[in-house]
Order: C-alpha cells, then sequence, then structure tokens
C-alpha cells in the first residue's frame, strides 16, 4: 500500500489508509498511463472536517480502455467497502493530461467521474472546469506524481471570473425551480444552507481570484457582505452540521428560509454584477 503522509491525520486518522489504497490500486491498474494522482476541494484549501467529501483527480496521458474503466469501478467499490466516513466518500474524475491543458474542452468534454460516495461511474463535465483546475494547480497535493504546476498551465483569472458569474445565475434558476417543490436537495435544509455557502465563495473568489474553502469563504462574506447577512451566514454554516449522518438533507427547510436565501441570492449576484 503506498504510504501517505503530506496530508493531515485529523478528523479522520484512518483517511492517510484509505488514500494509500486507493493510490496503490489505481496505480496498479493504469500503469505506464498514469501522470499523477491528487488532492483538490477542502482537502487541497486546508478546510477538510468532519462533513468533507474527499475529491481527487486523476491525470492520465492516454484514454481509458473500457477494461480499465470496468477495474477502476472495482476499485472504487472495494475502497468503499472499507469501513470509515472518507472511504465512502470519495469523489473525482480522470482526465488525459493534454485535455487538462487544453482550454477548449473547458466545460465541454466530459471525463469518467466518479460522484460523492457513488460507487458507478458517469460521463461528466463536473470538473471540467476553471475552478477545479485552479485549485490543482494552486493549492493541489500530490499523492504520487510531479507537482501540479509542472503538469497545468497558469489558469486565466477572467476565465475563471467568468465561470464563477455563470455559475451564481445557474444556480438561481435550479433553487427558484425548488424552492416550492417537495422535498428536493436545494429545499432541503443542507441544500439550503449549501446554497448559503456557495454564494459567499462564488463572491469571494470574484472579488480575489481565488478559490478557497467554503469555510473561508463564509468567514470573508460575513465581514464583507451587509451585517443584515450574518445571521443568515452563520446558521448556514451550523447547520451544515450533521450532514454525514443524512440528518439534514432528508428534511425540507422552512419556507422562510428558503426565500430568506432566495433574496440573499439575488444579493450577491447585485453585487458581481455592479462589481463588473
Amino acid at each position: 500500500m503506498q504510504r501517505i503522509t503530506n496530508i493531515p491525520n485529523q478528523p479522520y486518522p484512518e483517511l492517510r489508509d484509505v488514500l494509500g489504497t486507493f493510490v496503490s490500486e489505481v496505480k496498479m491498474e493504469l500503469a505506464e498511463k498514469l501522470v499523477g494522482i491528487y488532492l483538490v476541494g477542502s482537502l487541497a484549501s486546508g478546510d477538510f472536517d468532519l462533513d468533507s467529501d474527499v475529491d481527487f483527480m486523476v491525470v492520465i496521458n492516454t484514454e481509458l480502455t473500457d477494461m480499465n474503466k470496468e477495474h477502476l469501478q472495482g476499485i472504487q467499490l472495494s475502497v468503499h467497502d472499507l469501513d470509515s466516513y472518507p472511504a465512502k466518500h470519495l469523489e473525482g474524475s480522470y482526465i488525459r493530461i493534454d485535455d487538462l491543458n487544453d482550454w477548449s474542452t473547458v466545460g465541454k468534454k466530459k471525463l469518467f467521474y466518479f460522484d460523492n460516495g457513488s460507487t458507478t461511474p458517469e460521463l461528466s463535465v463536473h470538473d471540467n472546469n476553471w475552478h477545479v483546475r485552479w485549485v490543482l494547480r494552486e493549492r493541489g497535493i500530490a499523492l504520487i506524481g510531479p507537482e501540479p504546476q509542472t503538469i497545468l498551465k497558469p489558469i486565466p483569472r477572467d476565465e475563471l471570473l467568468v465561470e464563477m458569474k455563470a455559475s451564481m445565475r445557474h444556480i438561481l434558476s435550479l433553487y427558484k425551480e425548488a424552492i416550492n417543490q417537495p422535498l428536493d436537495f436545494l429545499n432541503s435544509q443542507f441544500g439550503q444552507s449549501f446554497v448559503v455557502l456557495t454564494y459567499c465563495r462564488i463572491l469571494h473568489t470574484l472579488h480575489t481570484g481565488e478559490v478557497r474553502s467554503k469555510q473561508a469563504g463564509a468567514k470573508w462574506a460575513k465581514e464583507y457582505v451587509d451585517p443584515e447577512w450574518r445571521n443568515l451566514i452563520n446558521r448556514a454554516w451550523n447547520n451544515r452540521e450533521g450532514v454525514r449522518f443524512g440528518i439534514k438533507i432528508g428534511q425540507r427547510a422552512d419556507d422562510k428560509l428558503l426565500w430568506r436565501t432566495l433574496e440573499f441570492i439575488k444579493y450577491t449576484i447585485s453585487i458581481a454584477d455592479a462589481e463588473g
């Protein structure tokens, strides 16, 4: 098993062994196709906590074969069967190094992807975007392979900011559709909190050009936005606790809170538009 030492051993001491198993098995399967395996997300940003998922990016030099995909799914299954929280919350994609540095593929080419905790692969653009590239290059942790700055060229700031603004309007559209519907992710207690924290994070990126965690975004936003929104942001962060037990995903948020969140979304978009 690959020995992993460059990640924290808290709050999940077993995470190092989980990732060691994952890296060893992926390395064995991909062999000379493998360029590197990297951590992105909250582990890379330094705000990994009890409720975080484990975001990875596997960089390869040629396309995966059907047999590769079958075996990689088997690896995902075997890791998921390990008896620990992080083993059941792996999320990530496999991307060719040429595609990683080809700006024309961003947001267009679907990658071989496993959603959070899923053992069923799909083709998705979920990780094929500017902000994941930014995190990989500027904050990514190499579990195996060269440092990310040596394989990925700098991310265009303008492209990153355009993507952030587009995300704001896309989530707004989805949220407006969900607000009056029966229980759905976006109108659940966790979903409502997720939306508030996501807009804090996006607003921070628009202001700084950096992609940080939801926790960092929320802390910054409380000092930046109008004080009337601070309670909403605090409540969103506090309500995030307990998601690992599935408690708040299965409960609908209070209607007044949902509508207040919609007002916050529109407020943050107005700030983004005013700042250009």
